[in-house]
């Protein structure tokens, strides 16, 4: 009675609180795991994952996500298969995939407090910032990948926040966005500070567009939108017309050879030794059999491509069908942030290996089944005409936005 009365006054929501910490301990470890190598820490990944998914089956609304669980069970039977047949999965990372799908579902639970993203994001650029203070920007921020994940791992819970501010019509701020580009710009790394640059360009257009929005900050934000982009184009000519640089952003990319040469080299082979067979089309191509693959230690730095190298064609086409279905649904619903945090994350995952049967495939899940979580494929029909205002309502596998006229 007592916590009852506490949560109507807005003091104390319990569940809220637990739903929330899950989160933050989620991306808590990853960031743990990035820099110490222990196998506690990567056991308590698991932990959370698991815990996660009985947070998941506790709510006998989440049965009835049928269109989640029906795609889960058509990847399982596709990982099996690439267990069975090509060897690049194994049994642990078809269980963290399957925990994934349960996980993206758990981060769009109306109990989960958007701000918990937002902890996640911040704990993220302390580090990061920490990291690169102390030892400088060209020394590794993270134990097993290169500084080319800082965006990733910066983008990872802002785009999650971001959307879900959107999808509850809640105001989304600038200035996570504007954290994330500095720290990429600072960093090094096109692929990244390009997506940071869609992701920070996008949210100031919105802004932009606003019906609230004053003459005054319209040119204020022009004026931004305008500096933002500068960097961004100054890299990608500099890097395809001019070898030699003082820039340090510009230098990074073509005295380390990332300026997409070799990527696209890897790429190709991977391709390649795809196309030599309908098996290997079908189901994936073993990696130890794709010599650019070797040599990048088993990366191919394309999402993309590691989808289909775990989950074959079926989970090739599937990834793009879904960002491209979601992006449609966000351009209905003129949920505009959310499109340009959809367009950013898949952006990032041309260049790297952000997706794909990893610890992050969370965050790319959650993004491209928000349509289906939030109720936006359901026409709803409209309790009070007057109520311009709709509220947000979500429990698990029951969400919506009440009164949508959209």
């Amino acid at each position: 009675m007592e916590e009852t009365f506490l949560r109507q006054k807005g003091y104390l929501d319990l569940k809220r609180l637990v739903y929330s910490l899950v989160v933050v301990l989620y991306f808590a470890v990853i960031t743990a795991v990035n820099q110490v190598k222990n196998s506690v820490f990567s056991a308590a990944f698991y932990g959370v994952m698991l815990l996660g998914a009985l947070v998941f089956f506790s709510d006998k609304g989440a049965l009835r996500l049928r269109p989640v669980l029906f795609i889960a069970f058509g990847a399982m039977i596709l990982g099996i298969c690439n267990i069975l047949l090509v060897g690049n999965l194994t049994w642990v990372l078809l269980i963290i995939l399957m925990l994934s799908f349960l996980m993206a579902v758990f981060f769009l639970d109306g109990n989960v407090d958007e701000n918990a993203f937002r902890i996640a994001m911040d704990v993220n650029v302390l580090v990061i910032t920490a990291k690169l203070l102390l030892n400088g920007k060209t020394a590794r921020v993270f134990v097993d990948t290169s500084n080319n994940y800082i965006s990733v791992h910066l983008l990872a819970p802002i785009v999650i926040y971001y959307s879900l501010l959107d999808a509850r019509g809640k105001k989304a701020p600038l200035l996570p966005a504007i954290v994330s580009w500095v720290l990429s710009l600072w960093a090094g790394g096109r692929g990244g500070f390009l997506a940071c640059t869609i992701l920070l360009g996008g949210m100031l257009l919105s802004r932009f567009f606003q019906d609230e929005t004053t003459k005054r900050e319209r040119i204020i934000l022009a004026v931004v939108i305008l500096v933002a982009m500068i960097p961004a184009i100054v890299i990608v000519v500099q890097s395809f017309l001019d070898r030699f640089s003082d820039l340090y952003v510009v230098s990074r990319f073509t005295d380390k050879g990332m300026d997409g040469g070799r990527r696209l080299e890897a790429w190709i082979d991977y391709i390649r030794q795809t196309l030599e067979s309908p098996g290997r089309i079908l189901f994936g191509t073993p990696l130890d059999e794709v010599p650019m693959a070797i040599y990048y230690e088993g990366n191919l730095h394309n999402a993309y491509l590691f989808v289909h190298v775990y989950l074959g064609l079926g989970g090739f086409i599937f990834v793009p069908f879904m960002f491209a279905r979601a992006a449609i649904y966000a351009m209905r619903k003129k949920k505009w942030i959310y499109f340009w945090c959809i367009l950013a994350f898949a952006f990032r995952g041309l260049t790297d290996h952000v997706f794909g049967v990893n610890r992050l495939s969370v965050v790319v899940l959650a993004l491209i089944f928000l349509p289906d979580i939030m109720g936006w494929k359901n026409k709803r029909k409209v309790i009070n005409e007057g109520d311009k205002n709709a509220n947000f309502s979500c429990n698990t596998g029951t969400c919506g936005l009440q009164g949508d006229t959209q």
